[in-house]
């Protein structure tokens, strides 16, 4: 089985199937699922850009809505979970999973799957400490606060995946796996992006 895996897909479906497609032709080879590690953007509507966490200028409906509509039918059966840039009042309306569009498969807040003989298991979300502990309370219209805690992650949700007694092929997060900066250059990525240092600080040496 081959599997391709999109990092964040912003809502730009076509562009992500077209690249999948080209590849193909150019590998000689057949994709049998994608998978999508959150900021999917599934936006139906007007309605759901507004409950989308981002500034207004990078508001934009991109592609998911033709796959909603049945305008479009995804070419390759398409695995996602959330991140911190989603139509989150969508989403909440899929909590446990479910089908986001023909062929489009959302994990839920917590989920897994089985696609052929991979177990697939997932968690939406970013991890923020202060909301960890707390329930789901948010709900639209959200204010400047809910719009960004509803896409935390929550203990609750944590829990229900401990529980899974058989093991899982693969797992998707949107938040990067502890201690992985160790192999990259952290201190560029904090000179250019600051606002990770919360996130990087326990798994590099600050000196």
């Amino acid at each position: 089985m081959k599997i391709a895996v999109e990092g964040c897909m912003h809502g730009e479906l076509d562009k992500v199937y077209d690249t999948m497609q080209r590849l193909e032709a150019a590998e000689g080879i057949k994709i049998d699922l994608l998978i999508c590690c959150g900021d999917f953007q599934a936006v139906r509507n007007e309605s759901d850009l507004q409950c989308v966490n981002v500034p207004p200028k990078f508001r934009t409906m991109n592609s998911f809505w033709k796959y909603y509509s049945g305008q479009a039918v995804a070419p390759y059966p398409t695995i996602f979970i959330g991140g911190n840039h989603e139509a989150a009042n969508y989403l909440w309306e899929l909590y446990y999973g479910g089908w986001a569009a023909p062929n489009i498969y959302f994990l839920g807040f917590a989920g897994v799957v089985k696609f052929g003989n991979i177990r697939i298991g997932g968690m939406s979300g970013i991890h923020k400490q202060h909301d960890y502990h707390r329930g789901h309370h948010e709900r639209p219209p959200y204010d400047n606060a809910t719009i960004r805690s509803v896409y935390h992650v929550r203990h609750y949700d944590v829990l229900k995946l401990m529980h899974v007694k058989e093991p899982l092929d693969i797992f998707m997060s949107h938040d990067w796996p502890l201690g992985i900066t160790e192999y990259g250059n952290w201190e560029r990525l904090l000179r250019e992006k600051p606002f990770f240092t919360e996130e990087v600080i326990p798994s590099c040496k600050l000196t």
